[in-house]
């Protein structure tokens, strides 16, 4: 990925995250977090990946995205320089659910290996 191509994910990521906490007046939304920005390289198409406080959440508020998509990308407009805007494709960023997964399933095995140590020692 390009230097360019970096610049323009982490200004859409920030505005997008502007626009979403200051302008979108939605009390379905809750609390919400862009994690990351992947723009093509045509510049066509941006999948803003985001999280929410609440797991339960996730697919309520994909579509509240969704449907709210074509205003947000109006509002990004008016906020950047950019010649090309890539329409926004929101989808959920489940990586850290699955960190916490994996932390938990770790923790649970080295539990279960002092469980065994002691057990040994006995």
């Amino acid at each position: 990925m390009g230097m360019r191509l970096d610049k323009v994910n982490a200004e859409i990521k920030r505005r997008v995250m502007e626009i979403i906490q200051q302008e979108l007046d939605d009390p379905h939304l809750g609390m919400v977090s862009v994690t990351r920005v992947d723009t093509c390289a045509d510049l066509k198409t941006s999948r803003v990946y985001f999280s929410v406080l609440n797991n339960d959440d996730f697919e309520r508020t994909g579509k509240i995205l969704a449907s709210m998509s074509g205003f947000i990308r109006r509002l990004l407009g008016k906020k950047m320089r950019i010649k090309i805007l890539p329409t926004l494709v929101f989808l959920p960023d489940t990586s850290i659910q699955y960190s916490v997964d994996i932390y938990a399933k770790i923790e649970e095995v080295m539990g279960d290996q002092e469980d065994n140590r002691d057990s040994q020692k006995q």
